[in-house]
């Protein structure tokens, strides 16, 4: 495979002797204390290295339009996941933060006493925003419910409405809906159309070794109107890999550009005149067969604040493999090889303690009490899944006269307590996911040369080369965007000490151009010492570089001219106390950091 990633020997400075520090002006940097607590990743197992990897990268302070040449944006979510907008005005000097919204709010991680299968991802993902303008957003709240928000101005205040919810329903094979994924990138398309792309983990068996697999999905939906309030995104198609890319982008006619150590591949194409003709010979059928009619899953039916949900299993189905818990918004009922609902989110909420399930002969039947008795369910669950209210009545009047009798079983399902030496009393150890137990991962593909693939929309590769360099970062959104919207962000690559800086440009075809436009003198040295770098990004300018540490400094490189000494300047972030969580170029050199307990600017050029 050929590299087209060619030094430009005109844009070398081979005689560059080093940095000089210099103290940054108090005058331009402005601290603003947050009063909520900005939304803080966890997880309750052990990742493996690219997993862990793509959560240190993600930024949880999300780049935002300016909306105008003196005002700059950012975005971020609290831990009670409301949607926060921060602007900046460069004439005031002043940082403003205003609450836009709130997005679902998950349940948290997936509980103990389900049995999903192994690619069942067990934790959320950190939530997400991408915004596709200076009025509209694109934001997730990591376990896959993914929001288009409007945000209006009024008298200097900003709110935001939310003009569609959607859910990632992965691809069939997780064992839970919706899967929990990250927004990557978005842009908005001609003809009222967004598309983005997401990336969703998922463990997988890989040579007797447990190891974690991504999936790159690509999606598209339209914008909502007056006439279309309904949304349904289309997944165009899922790209499987070892990693999450360190670079994605869109071009300007809507390809897939992946820059990545190592290679993906296309696992799922999802054509709508495939599953148009698909549907129309099952609609063929049918009309051919009148007494063809597809038995639902279940039955249901409710009355007032009562649920009633019947499953016929098959004869001889013993009663110890039939596994049923009933949480707040959600349902996990597991029948060996028969029924499989690990962890479905139900449509609305129920009272756990006041639910029960029943088995006899065949029948297993779900009594759920409803959190609010005056709303009624037009589905059971969350997803629809066509399944119609088709219990009758008299057939609700009948089940209700066996109730009784099964009553007295509810404290025989519970599961054993034990009896500790001191008298107390202690709930079983939960089961114990394979996923959840340690799990060693390789990272030998760490360090290897940047790939760079342009996918079609079918998922199909146009353009492929080897960078043979490794990554160092990618340009601020922000800087880029203003200069121009249509470009993707330049890359920097290491070159021995140095980070060479390529804008890529595509072509016709579905080919890409890289241009070598400017070096960062020793960045990929200043880099490699920097033992706590969280945030590495370059301006598409090529005036300055910044290295953000996790826990204390934000150092600035600046790389203008051709001297042989350059100016370097460092800020005490944190002052020892806290962690950053976030950094974005929110105008033209000015940079917004976010940490813990307050928002830093800092006006560098």
């Amino acid at each position: 495979m050929n590299s087209r990633f060619r030094p430009d020997p005109s844009k070398l400075n081979p005689k560059f002797e080093g940095y000089k520090l210099n103290p940054f002006p108090d005058t331009h940097l402005f601290r603003t204390p947050l009063h909520f607590q900005p939304f803080r990743p966890s997880s309750h197992r052990r990742l493996g290295f690219r997993d862990l990897q793509a959560r240190i990268r993600h930024s949880s302070l999300a780049y935002g339009h300016a909306l105008d040449k003196d005002r700059g944006t950012a975005f971020m979510i609290d831990e009670d996941f409301h949607v926060h907008m921060i602007v900046f005005n460069k004439i005031t000097k002043q940082t403003s933060i205003h609450v836009i919204s709130q997005l679902i709010q998950p349940m948290g991680p997936i509980p103990s006493f389900t049995e999903p299968d192994r690619s069942v991802p067990l934790d959320p993902q950190p939530p997400s925003i991408i915004a596709l303008s200076r009025d509209l957003l694109l934001a997730s709240n990591g376990v896959g419910d993914i929001e288009l928000i409007g945000i209006q101005e009024s008298e200097g205040k900003f709110t935001g409405v939310s003009l569609a919810t959607v859910a990632y329903e992965g691809t069939g094979t997780e064992g839970v809906s919706p899967v929990p994924c990250v927004l990557l990138t978005a842009r908005y398309q001609h003809h009222g159309r967004i598309r983005f792309v997401l990336y969703a983990p998922s463990q997988q068996q890989q040579q007797q070794q447990q190891k974690t697999i991504f999936h790159i999905v690509m999606l598209e939906m339209d914008l909502p109107t007056l006439d279309h309030q309904t949304i349904h995104p289309t997944v165009l198609y899922v790209l499987s890999g070892s990693e999450v890319p360190a670079y994605t982008a869109l071009t300007a006619t809507g390809r897939l550009v992946l820059g990545s150590e190592t290679q993906f591949r296309n696992i799922a194409h999802h054509n709508n005149n495939d599953n148009d003709n698909a549907e129309q010979q099952q609609q063929e059928k049918n009309q051919s067969d009148p007494m063809h009619v597809d038995a639902p899953a279940y039955q249901w039916s409710q009355e007032g604040p009562d649920i009633t949900v019947i499953f016929t299993l098959p004869p001889n189905t013993s009663k110890s493999s039939i596994h049923c818990t009933f949480v707040r918004d959600h349902l996990s009922l597991l029948v060996d090889n028969q029924v499989s609902y690990p962890y479905r989110k139900l449509w609305s909420t129920v009272k756990p303690d006041d639910c029960l399930w029943t088995f006899e002969d065949t029948t297993l039947t779900l009594f759920m009490a409803k959190e609010d008795e005056n709303t009624r369910w037009p589905q059971l669950f969350d997803h629809d899944d066509d399944v119609l209210e088709t219990l009758t009545p008299l057939r609700l009047e009948e089940i209700k006269r066996h109730l009784s009798k099964f009553t007295t079983e509810v404290d025989q399902q519970l599961p054993p307590t034990t009896t500790t030496a001191e008298g107390m009393m202690t709930p079983p150890p939960p089961a114990q996911h394979p996923a959840a137990t340690d799990m060693d991962e390789d990272i030998d593909e760490e360090g290897q040369p940047l790939l760079v693939a342009v996918f079609d929309d079918q998922g199909q590769v146009t353009d492929e080369t080897d960078s043979r360099m490794s990554w160092l970062c990618s340009a601020f959104i922000g800087q880029q965007q203003h200069d121009n919207a249509y470009l993707m962000p330049s890359i920097a690559l290491q070159s021995d000490v140095d980070g060479l800086v390529f804008q890529l440009t595509e072509q016709e075809g579905g080919k890409l151009e890289m241009d070598h436009v400017a070096t960062l003198d020793a960045f990929a040295f200043v880099q490699a010492s920097k033992r706590d770098a969280r945030f590495s990004h370059h301006d598409s300018r090529g005036q300055f570089s910044a290295i953000v540490e996790s826990n204390r400094n934000a150092y600035i490189y600046y790389h203008d001219g051709p001297d042989l000494v350059k100016k370097q300047t460092l800020v005490d972030l944190t002052r020892g106390e806290g962690e950053v969580l976030g950094v974005q170029l929110v105008l033209p050199g000015i940079l917004m950091v976010m940490t813990e307990t307050e928002v830093i600017v800092m006006i560098l050029v």
